[in-house]
């Protein structure tokens, strides 16, 4: 360049945007598109892809990565994700005759007739201690082929003594719930199974998760019952590659755990709890070889196809008419709810819903936290510190010596005492401000109001009611049920 002449200024606020819509290539539903992903053996030594789409009311199969919906292209984001076999979720010839009935208004096999179907098919392989419960485990089931249509799934926590049938139960799951796989609790089962393939994520013997070592695990787990728990970023140490690694999860999707204690309380209050009973028949075992899985599979992939819009723009709307509600469901027990009362209202089973609605608030009363004797007595006892004040500022040490000292263990120490006040403060999220440290320890600003909130929304002041029991739940009309909490706005 000589001197005098310059190059010309470019645009500093042009940005070239992606406009483009991105699906998951396993399951996805967006913005009244469905789709599913499947890979397939196209020669002796060769597999190829392909995408089965369905949108304002036609189905088709396409082996695009990019498909045109009304003027606006859908990418599927592969990545590195290897789909599910459609020999083993479905078939071919079933999926061509599926879209040439679809396309020729032939009938499919109605909603309601699919519902009875898997009721009566859970009934072959389990016993659980009521009629409604069949229907709530279905729905959950028929929940797994809809899920990216809802902002949130409920946890399914089969919970029962050893020789109960756990394992069973979560072997008829795994015929029947999308792409499901059981697997051991791990970051790497978490990316197989959820990332890659979005699929149903089953754990048996899931009392480990309450182990030292699992907190990143939980933390993620807790995280993914709903769609704002979005993607995570861990970092991975691998000993045999001798290095680190940044791994990206989608985490959101249904997960099934199977337990004989109680889950840790992160997951446990997002969770239907399905009780089984020892039963005195002698199931079969759900193999292969004792029903035909994949017909039943594909009258489950076939109910989504047909129905996506419908169930998506319900929830929507039933979502609408829950927030003009006084009085009536909030917060995550509406989330976890919500699904149920969807999936069962649109597809056949509507004269389930108040029953069934009953029931999930009764066993959904099991798996709410319950807080301990000493930290209720934490909160109390900032309280009555604070007496009159709006404001205090308090160690954890200096708490501990105003609680009965019959509420920890003999053997701890004034050291062990304070950290165990001031893991409550944590976990309740207690205090305003932390201020500097001194020599009895992190002082903390407590606000009255704040405590008062608190306290309130964990434990009964001396003016309530006890909570309802569960019994006591379950001998009410369904239309008697009314449910207000704090917690997450929904």
């Amino acid at each position: 360049m000589t001197f005098g002449e310059f190059k010309k200024p470019q645009k500093s606020n042009q940005l070239e945007v992606f406009d483009d819509e991105l699906l998951h290539p396993s399951f996805d539903i967006k913005n009244g598109v469905l789709c599913f992903g499947f890979r397939y053996r196209s020669s002796n030594l060769e597999e190829s892809e392909c995408f089965v789409v369905a949108h304002d009311g036609s189905a088709y199969v396409t082996d695009k990565e990019l498909v045109i919906i009304k003027d606006k292209p859908y990418h599927f984001e592969k990545r590195n994700r290897k789909l599910a076999r459609i020999e083993e979720k479905w078939g071919v010839e079933p999926l061509k005759k599926f879209l040439d009935d679809y396309l020729s208004a032939k009938p499919i096999t109605p909603p309601q007739k699919v519902v009875e179907t898997l009721v009566a098919t859970a009934k072959r392989y389990i016993e659980l201690e009521q009629e409604i419960d069949y229907y709530l485990l279905v729905g959950w089931i028929i929940g797994t082929y809809f899920f990216p249509a809802f902002y949130a799934y409920p946890f399914l926590h089969i919970k029962a003594p050893k020789r109960s049938g756990k394992s069973q139960c979560l072997n008829l799951l795994a015929q029947l719930c999308f792409n499901a796989v059981k697997a051991r609790p791990s970051l790497a089962a978490l990316g197989d199974t959820v990332d890659a393939i979005r699929g149903t994520y089953l754990i048996d013997q899931a009392d480990a998760l309450g182990r030292k070592g699992t907190e990143e695990l939980l933390d993620l787990l807790a995280d993914s019952y709903k769609k704002s728990g979005g993607k995570r970023r861990v970092l991975s140490l691998d000993k045999k590659k001798g290095g680190r690694e940044i791994l990206e999860f989608e985490t959101y999707g249904p997960k099934a755990f199977a337990s004989i204690k109680e889950l840790p309380e992160d997951l446990a209050d997002r969770c239907l709890v399905v009780s089984l009973i020892r039963s005195q028949n002698n199931f079969n075992d759900p193999d292969d070889s004792n029903d035909d899985w994949r017909s039943l599979r594909g009258e489950l992939y076939k109910l989504a196809l047909v129905n996506h819009n419908f169930v998506s723009s319900s929830y929507f709307i039933k979502k609408m008419e829950y927030r003009q509600t006084p009085n009536n469901m909030l917060g995550r027990s509406l989330e976890l709810w919500l699904p149920f009362e969807i999936i069962l209202g649109c597809l056949g089973a509507d004269d389930m819903v108040a029953e069934a609605k009953k029931r999930f608030l009764a066993q959904y009363g099991f798996s709410e936290y319950e807080p301990s004797e000493l930290e209720e007595a934490v909160i109390k006892a900032i309280l009555e510190r604070l007496g009159a004040e709006l404001e205090a500022v308090l160690t954890p040490k200096e708490i501990s010596g105003l609680i009965d000292s019959e509420l920890f263990p003999p053997s701890d120490s004034d050291k062990q005492r304070a950290a165990k006040v001031g893991w409550a403060i944590k976990k309740f999220n207690l205090s305003s401000e932390k201020k500097s440290r001194t020599k009895d320890g992190v002082r903390h600003l407590f606000n009255k109001e704040r405590i008062e909130g608190i306290y309130k929304s964990y434990f009964k002041t001396d003016t309530e009611l006890a909570l309802p029991t569960s019994a006591f739940i379950d001998a009410l009309p369904a239309s008697q049920i009314v449910v207000q909490e704090n917690g997450a706005s929904f």
